[in-house]
């Protein structure tokens, strides 16, 4: 799946996305999603979206944007994306937080 110099294995990939994505990691559970939407299981994809998007990924917000654009997802699933990602934005929110993002770019959290 991602792996360099080493015999690919795909059935071990996703095993340890699966591992990573129950231990709470976002990006392995957006992994999972991309991987659901190439094999057009695009219920399978949401949920893992859905997942990951309530944990602050940003990059499941826009797959699930795009299942939407598709047909791939209803209005209410990409609804409820948006409001959960709000939540997570309103959970971080923080004074320090600001300050850095207007000091640089690269801090901005939204």
């Amino acid at each position: 799946m991602g792996g360099r110099g080493v015999e690919v294995d795909k059935k071990k990939g996703v095993y340890y996305y699966e591992l990573a994505a129950m231990a709470g990691d976002e990006i392995a559970r957006n992994k999972l999603g991309l991987n659901e939407t190439r094999a057009g299981n695009y219920d399978r994809a949401l949920k893992h979206f859905m997942i990951a998007v309530r944990g602050g990924h940003a990059k499941s917000l826009e797959a699930i944007k795009e299942l939407f654009t598709e047909r791939h997802a209803s209005k209410d699933d990409y609804t409820e994306a948006l409001q959960l990602y709000q939540e997570y934005l309103g959970e971080i929110k923080s004074p320090q937080r600001d300050k850095a993002a207007a000091v640089e770019k690269r801090f901005r959290y939204y």
